[in-house]
């Protein structure tokens, strides 16, 4: 979905998690904020989004994934399903927010969706879907991606959304999200405190220490296409001691071939199956070009020739 909110007057709904939350997968509340004042300055803000490669997969399959929750909602509520791509954004004057929408969806029967805590909910009429692609979550909306579509929910006046997730293995997940007052009243309290930050060019307080993420255990999360982590883990490791070993190995190794050049008295050889060049060469300090100042540098390289 293009981004259709403007930077430096309107929180967007991908914004929203950040702002509310401290933190998402792709930004902080402090990027957020610092974008934001930059725009009103008018000074265009790099993106310099983090996850870039799940922002442009999202991008890429978002279309896609669509078309099939669109076919999966028809399936399961066995009436028509009718879904669009809204043009313009859906805007709270006063209170500076708006959302991009990915798509507004009207059904002609009722849905049931199980809710990842086993019950279900019931969605009726018009309605909002939220695409994602996501292949390391577990079995739940995201708790960004809740305050996303209640961000929407918020702009656009409806009650129910639908986050429509391709996750591990290929599968569709259709999480339903009902409209919650008190999530929003503490949405709109932190987009106030926000917009006092952006107009007196305040900042945000530094995280105290006791608020600092701590580290998760996760065993008991992992799924079928993820508990080969501790195994990836151990491999990594591993590796990275036999790197250490190596690349001293490899340094050894190069000394004793210059040794041995440098006792024939050549920098230039030959050999059955290789072309060795260990070569004395004198250049000038770059940091210091015109000075006169000089350093030699060997320059060694080892090719693989054929024995014909």
């Amino acid at each position: 979905m293009p981004k259709l909110t403007k930077t430096g007057s309107e929180i967007g709904s991908s914004e929203a998690g950040a702002i509310v939350l401290h933190k998402t997968s792709f930004q902080t509340r402090h990027e957020v904020l610092q974008k934001h004042k930059l725009a009103r300055a008018g000074v265009e803000a790099i993106d310099e989004v983090r996850n870039q490669r799940a922002l442009r997969r999202g991008t890429h399959l978002e279309a896609g994934v669509a078309a099939w929750a669109n076919e999966e909602i028809e399936r399961l509520s066995g009436g028509d399903a009718i879904m669009f791509e809204p043009t313009e954004a859906y805007r709270k004057e006063g209170l500076g927010v708006a959302s991009s929408i990915d798509r507004i969806i009207e059904l002609s029967e009722p849905l049931t969706l199980p809710k990842p805590d086993g019950d279900t909910l019931t969605l009726h009429g018009q309605g909002i879907v939220e695409i994602k692609t996501d292949f390391y979550h577990h079995d739940k909306p995201k708790p960004e991606w809740v305050i996303q579509v209640m961000h929407q929910m918020f702009c656009a006046e409806m009650n129910w959304a639908i986050i429509a997730c391709m996750c591990q293995k290929g599968r569709l997940h259709l999480y339903p999200v009902m409209w919650n007052k008190q999530l929003v009243e503490k949405m709109v309290n932190a987009y106030a405190e926000f917009w006092e930050l952006v107009k007196s060019d305040g900042e945000y307080p530094p995280v105290a220490e006791d608020e600092k993420p701590e580290y998760v255990d996760i065993s008991e999360k992992l799924t079928e296409s993820n508990q080969d982590l501790q195994q990836l883990c151990a491999d990594y490791h591993r590796a990275a001691g036999e790197e250490r070993h190596w690349k001293k190995l490899k340094e050894e190794i190069k000394l004793g071939i210059t040794m041995t050049l440098d006792g024939l008295g050549v920098e230039y050889a030959t050999i059955p199956g290789y072309q060795i060049k260990a070569a004395s060469q004198t250049k000038e300090k770059k940091q210091t070009i015109g000075t006169g100042e000089f350093y030699e540098a060997l320059s060694f390289t080892i090719k693989e020739t054929s024995n014909e």
